[in-house]
């Protein structure tokens, strides 16, 4: 007889055994010791449903009113009340009471009551009802209700209630409540109450507050305030931040206090200015500037003219604000532009990074006046493809070198005025 039909058989005497006796309602006996084949073959007969086990062997499965002690089978343990000790399974292990102890399947746990212990399976562990345990498994954990302790698994781990645990899966982590512990993952963490800390390789996402850290490799998603610390590798996003945003795109509806550090950030209510000046390199320039004050992005295009020749440029760069007074300002920035010359696009290394120190004197509550030094240095390809090139930007040097690579390097102080608003 091969496996899948012995498995087969005694599942279905199992299944017979419980829909035949789970409604006995004859008081529990207690046992020493009980030896089966499968149930109701074995020391305990057909009162086996109604017998409480110090110690009970099941060679392949067994079907027993509670235990006290320990219990192990080849295949199947099913009991129809409360479990104290220990239990063993080849595949099957199902308390349909209350649980204290540990479980180990080789394939699947199960209870239906409660559980406070511990249990370990092969694929997946089940608990119906609220939990102090730690369940390890290699595929999921589920807990219908809360839990108390920690999920451990190859997969899944997922709670349905407000949970004090410890979640590490290889896949995904969800609770749906308040989690006062912390989740970590292969790809995702999902909460929908107050959480402590997500890690997770690709993305967390928490629906209510959040004190701690979210630490991802995509993205993070918080729908209430963070206190703490968000990063990823691409987008942050927070209703309300009290901390650090560390990502390439952030975005906060209502920072409390902290920072967002990034590409580019959004901060509804942080700073923001659009500028319109001009400099010894580019004629006219329109900026626009997001973030918060202690550090923000900067976007930039830029014109001149030299020779009538049209140049313009795209730049990127970050600053920040020193508070002189209430009207006046210190910002100190740096921004790199790729200049194209005559053309769309000049394809070649042709940048011209500005380091400026600007005082800002606010006139009207609208905009304000600013000025100050700069310095420039341009470095341009002049040997690309075998097409010599000399750019045209730099109005004077006061350092010009041209080194082995081709790159040519050329230095020289400037100065910017403008009108921010």
């Amino acid at each position: 007889m091969n496996t899948k039909i012995k498995n087969l058989m005694v599942i279905a005497l199992l299944l017979f055994s419980i829909s035949a006796f789970s409604q006995e309602k004859k008081e529990m006996k207690t046992m020493p010791f009980h030896l089966s084949f499968i149930t109701p073959i074995g020391t305990n007969g057909m009162e086996s449903w109604n017998t409480i086990n110090k110690v009970s062997i099941n060679i392949y499965g067994g079907y027993s009113g509670g235990l006290d002690g320990f219990e192990a089978a080849g295949f199947v343990n099913v009991l129809k009340g409360d479990m104290r000790g220990a239990q063993f399974a080849g595949f099957v292990n199902a308390d349909l009471g209350k649980t204290k102890g540990a479980q180990f399947a080789g394939y699947v746990n199960f209870n239906k009551d409660s559980l406070s212990g511990a249990q370990f399976a092969g694929f997946t562990n089940v608990i119906t009802s609220n939990a102090k345990a730690v369940q390890a498994s290699g595929f999921a954990n589920v807990v219908v209700g809360s839990i108390d302790g920690a999920q451990l698994s190859g997969f899944v781990n997922t709670a349905t209630e407000d949970s004090k645990v410890v979640q590490l899966s290889g896949f995904a982590n969800m609770v749906k409540g308040n989690v006062t512990g912390f989740q970590g993952s292969g790809f995702a963490n999902y909460s929908q109450g107050n959480t402590l800390g997500q890690i997770s390789g690709f993305a967390n996402a928490n629906i209510g507050d959040l004190k701690g850290v979210q630490l991802a490799g995509f993205a993070n998603v918080n729908t209430g305030r963070l206190e703490g610390f968000q990063a990823s590798g691409f987008l942050n996003v927070s209703n309300k931040l009290k901390g650090v945003q560390l990502g390439v795109f952030n975005y906060v509806d209502s920072l409390e206090s902290g920072l967002a550090i990034g590409f580019l950030s959004v901060i509804r209510n942080g700073y923001r200015a659009v500028e319109v000046s001009t400099n010894e390199s580019f004629y006219a320039n329109a900026t626009f500037k997001t973030g918060t004050r202690q550090f923000y992005n900067i976007l930039s295009l830029a014109g001149s003219e030299r020779d009538n020749r049209l140049i313009w440029a795209f730049g990127y760069g970050v600053g920040t604000t020193l508070t002189i007074s209430d009207k006046t300002d210190l910002n100190i920035e740096g921004i790199v532009y790729h200049v194209n010359e005559d053309e769309w696009h000049t394809n070649r290394i042709n940048e011209l990074t500005k380091v400026q120190t600007i005082a800002t004197w606010k006139f009207s509550e609208l905009a304000s006046l600013y000025g100050g030094p700069s310095w420039n240095i341009m470095v341009t390809d002049t040997d690309h493809n075998n097409e010599a090139f000399e750019s045209e930007l730099p109005p004077f040097s006061v350092f010009e070198k041209t080194y082995s690579n081709g790159n040519k390097v050329t230095m020289y102080p400037g100065f910017t005025v403008g009108v921010r608003f």
